[in-house]
């Protein structure tokens, strides 16, 4: 999950509410059966990957094809940069400082699943506490389905802002193995596909270069989070020179 959903709690409240009755009127129409919790799961899973697809990249803006940017010039090029990450010897120390926060944001979502488990034996008790009061239909099962729901998101939240008190300022340190920059951006290479950060980049952002430790980021800093997208390199100076040029053509980021 992206750390960003962080930056809005508004947003994130809304989004969510709209969802569960989202949920709750789907399962309504298709009553209460031993399948219908499989469902649940079915329809989380596909809302997540159309998400994922909406998405508008790394940065937040604009979307763009991995293909579209390489079939322009290609100005830098890093196929594996792992020997360069194990020479980066505070690298371990700030993951390890990531993974604690992560862990602390995950909490909720655990503790909501155990809640899923565990209370939907019961589902049919609430749906007969709600009946009482709403009678027999479709209501009925909305309300209960919502209830629910909602106990799922009362926990989950509650875990979630403990976890933002906790951490502070999310910090997120994406490093990518391997990266194409090109006159229209840059393609990352991950393990199952690829992603794109077209040119120019958000005015949002920030370029910084550490020769020191070989790399050059780019920075989106929020009130709740901090996204570096960290590009080791053999030769940091020349990358950074070219996204300067590059990336920062037409915004006031600097670095």
């Amino acid at each position: 999950m992206s750390a960003s959903i962080y930056e809005n709690t508004l947003k994130r409240i809304l989004l969510s509410q709209a969802s569960l009755i989202m949920y709750s009127a789907l399962l309504a129409i298709l009553g209460y059966g031993k399948y219908v919790f499989l469902l649940i799961i079915v329809f989380w899973v596909l809302i997540t990957y159309v998400q994922s697809k909406l998405s508008k990249g790394p940065l937040g803006h604009g979307r763009a094809r991995p293909e579209d940017l390489l079939n322009s010039r290609k100005l830098y090029e890093e196929k594996n940069v792992r020997d360069l990450q194990m020479k980066d010897e505070d690298l371990l120390r700030e993951l390890q400082q990531q993974s604690r926060a992560t862990m602390y944001l995950s909490l909720g979502a655990l503790i909501g699943f155990l809640y899923f488990m565990l209370l939907w034996p019961h589902i049919n008790d609430l749906i007969s506490l709600t009946s009482s009061y709403l009678g027999q239909g479709k209501l009925a099962y909305f309300a209960a389905y919502l209830i629910y729901f909602e106990g799922f998101f009362v926990i989950s939240q509650s875990v979630q802002l403990y976890g933002l008190r906790k951490v502070g300022v999310i910090t997120t340190i994406n490093t990518p193995q391997a990266y194409t920059v090109t006159e229209k951006g840059i393609v990352i290479r991950g393990l199952i596909g690829q992603s794109a950060i077209p040119f120019p980049l958000p005015p949002d952002v920030r370029l910084e270069i550490n020769e020191k430790r070989g790399f050059v980021e780019i920075v989106k800093k929020g009130k709740r989070t901090v996204l570096r997208i960290r590009f080791y390199s053999r030769n940091p100076k020349r990358l950074w020179e070219i996204l300067k040029r590059k990336g920062l053509a037409s915004t006031g980021s600097q670095q």
